[in-house]
């Protein structure tokens, strides 16, 4: 008989999930936020900038936590 290896998860999938996520569209509404920010700064967009900011730190964070156990091959 031959044993099969443990399955590795997905981890291709959720680099790229966690790449495309907040370059395209996070950095466009941190721009967007962080432009209008700038030009207006009493009309709360800064929550917005702030918001795109933690959305980034959580997003980056879950893959970390997700595969803190893994080993590198």
């Amino acid at each position: 008989m031959t044993e099969q290896e443990p399955a590795k998860p997905s981890v291709l999938k959720d680099f790229l999930v966690v790449f495309l996520g907040p370059t395209i569209v996070n950095k466009v509404f941190m721009v967007y936020f962080g432009l209008q920010y700038a030009n207006y700064p009493g009309d709360g967009y800064g929550y917005g900038l702030v918001a795109t900011i933690i959305i980034l730190f959580l997003t980056m964070g879950r893959l970390i936590w997700k595969y803190r156990h893994i080993q590198d091959p």
